[in-house]
């Protein structure tokens, strides 16, 4: 209006290292290693249910990972800049861990305590 015309965004090209997109892709298995570990120990042989419960953390890292590369590899891709650093989601899945890996121990030392162990191999999947 009135011939004003508002100041155009001045946009700096963003230099991309291939440094990157390696570490990218690094972080990447770090995270898949880390779902792999937590679905390992999920195999609970004395408390089935907390195994099993283990296993959805597990597959919320790999999700949580597959989304975190893509938009740290589209980023890198199309050259904007961005803060590559998560720290809700990161927090929330290591609490959300720190939460099962407790409470599997408290139930192992509960169930230890009162009879014999039971194999998860004998436990019905219906």
């Amino acid at each position: 209006m009135l011939g004003f015309v508002p100041p155009a965004d001045i946009v700096f090209p963003v230099r991309t290292e291939p440094r990157s997109y390696f570490a990218n892709e690094r972080t990447l298995l770090m995270w898949y290693e880390l779902s792999m570990t937590l679905a390992t120990s999920s195999n609970s042989f004395t408390i089935q249910s907390v195994g099993i419960a283990l296993s959805v953390p597990a597959l919320a890292f790999v999700v949580y990972a597959l989304r975190m590369y893509f938009l740290r590899f589209s980023s890198l891709e199309y050259k904007r800049p961005q803060h590559f650093e998560d720290k809700t989601g990161t927090l929330v899945l290591c609490l959300l861990v720190t939460g099962m890996v407790v409470g599997n121990s408290a139930l192992v030392a509960a169930k230890k305590s009162s009879g014999p162990l039971t194999p998860f191999s004998d436990w019905p999947l219906v």
